[in-house]
């Protein structure tokens, strides 16, 4: 494999061969997330879903450095890959490597201290609590593994490098899936949380080794360093509003998962297992068609890098064309199947028809509105890799604050389908503040003045 130059090219074409290994990598990721709930649901007891779904707010969380760490170091070695500063592109990676190292370490130690009374405080339901603190103690353990993997297929992304990553990702997920099955049996919940251990261990090294290899084989006119304080300042510039947007997201699916323990509580697990079964088709989904958008960043860095600006505004049509015809595919196959699809996450034990009922429900009132929260991640996004990291924080936090009040005003009146709704009208108004930012971009604003003022020109001259 190679680096790419995603500076040249129709942004069409350079766009969709980009993509399409980050679209591979994200439906290979989310399938083997949604082989661990699918199997323990099956599998694991009448308490596991139930389990899995209390942690996975704040595995969430715990995700959202990850992809922080991601996004960060992929937006700086991409502008500084298309200014062709090799030796600041690896200063950048060493100097990443070692501070989310260092991260992932403190994180991993005061999550495993803070774990029970965490999930004793959202409400937890006292038969699934055991099993969630150790589902959630062996992902702590794995925490460094998943942060630097993130970090190393960023670092890939950024050197227009979308296939590597995607067979890393391909092996870690099949050899995910057959570990479930195995350990699931002797195990329960703890065997799918060491499975997926296992796995992510094993997708890291290798990916550790081959970045670093591709790193070191970069021909540098100056000498590189391996930690700077200023570029680790610019890599938390870039990586904190993408981990604030993530972190604060989980932080409010916190919120919302006390209000649905609550719910759960007064009518049956039932409807903690529909929503944790909800929950994943619906970030399935999101995750797969975001990766457009995400592939849009990287491009819209190396183009901002090279001072090529009209191309960032033709990159953002191309890849709005792209996500719009894989989302409505999405929307389709939820609307049409959400029944089946939810089913599949139940076991025969517990209260399989209301878990059914309200995960079918939370599914077909989202779905629909796959097609608005493609826009906003594709505007986001965009605003993102032309550094106007405000922005992209501002439209996350409106959708976010929104999604969590409206939870809590919604269900009352229209009990959990007031769930959804809130999804809907938080994604909505997001979206309208994510184009107002994006339509804002200082560069391409320049662009369309410039444009505006040689029309008249010309006009004046006829």
């Amino acid at each position: 494999m190679k680096n790419t130059d995603l500076t040249v090219g129709k942004p069409f074409k350079v766009l969709l061969i980009y993509i399409l290994p980050l679209f591979g990598s994200a439906v290979f990721q989310q399938l083997y997330t949604l082989a661990d709930t699918v199997i323990a649901g099956k599998f694991a007891g009448e308490t596991a879903l139930t389990a899995i779904g209390a942690s996975n707010s704040i595995v969430n969380i715990l995700m959202a450095v990850a992809l922080g760490a991601n996004a960060g170091c992929a937006v700086l070695v991409s502008r500084l890959f298309g200014a062709k500063n090799n030796s600041g592109v690896k200063t950048a990676v060493f100097t990443a490597l070692i501070s989310f190292a260092a991260l992932s370490v403190i994180l991993l130690i005061v999550g495993v201290l803070s774990c029970e009374p965490l999930l004793a405080a959202l409400k937890t339901p006292a038969e699934a609590l055991d099993e969630s603190v150790t589902y959630l103690n062996i992902y702590y353990f794995g925490l460094p593994f998943l942060i630097i993997y993130n970090l190393g297929t960023g670092i890939f992304s950024a050197l227009g490098d979308s296939r590597t990553p995607f067979i890393f990702l391909v092996i870690s997920s099949v050899s995910n899936i057959v570990l479930d099955i195995v350990m699931v049996g002797p195990w329960g919940v703890a065997g799918v949380a060491w499975a997926t251990f296992i796995a992510q261990s094993a997708a890291c090294i290798l990916t550790l080794v081959f970045v670093l290899r591709r790193i070191l084989r970069l021909e540098c006119e100056e000498k590189p360093h391996i930690f700077v304080p200023a570029v680790l300042k610019t890599l938390l510039i870039l990586a904190l509003p993408v981990m604030l947007q993530n972190s604060f997201v989980s932080v409010g699916n916190l919120v919302i998962q006390i209000r649905i323990n609550e719910l759960a509580n007064v009518q049956g697990l039932g409807i903690t297992d529909g929503f944790t079964a909800g929950v994943k088709l619906i970030v399935f989904c999101t995750t797969c068609f975001c990766t457009c958008a995400n592939g849009l960043t990287n491009f819209v860095s190396q183009c901002y890098g090279a001072g090529k600006y009209a191309r960032i505004r033709e990159g953002f049509r191309a890849a709005l064309v792209i996500s719009t015809i894989m989302t409505a595919v999405f929307v389709a196959v939820c609307v049409i199947f959400a029944e089946p699809l939810v089913g599949l996450f139940m076991s025969a034990e517990g209260d399989t028809a209301l878990a059914i009922e309200s995960g079918a429900q939370y599914v077909t009132i989202v779905a629909p509105f796959f097609l608005v929260v493609n826009v906003k991640v594709v505007a986001d996004d965009a605003v993102r890799g032309s550094g106007g990291n405000l922005g992209f924080t501002i439209s996350t936090f409106t959708d976010l604050i929104l999604r969590v009040a409206l939870v809590f005003i919604l269900t009352g009146p229209l009990g959990f389908a007031g769930v959804g709704w809130a999804w809907a009208i938080g994604w909505t108004l997001g979206a309208g503040v994510a184009l107002a930012f994006y339509l804002n971009i200082p560069c391409l604003k320049k662009l369309r003045r410039e444009k505006r003022a040689n029309a008249a020109g010309e006009s004046i001259r006829e």
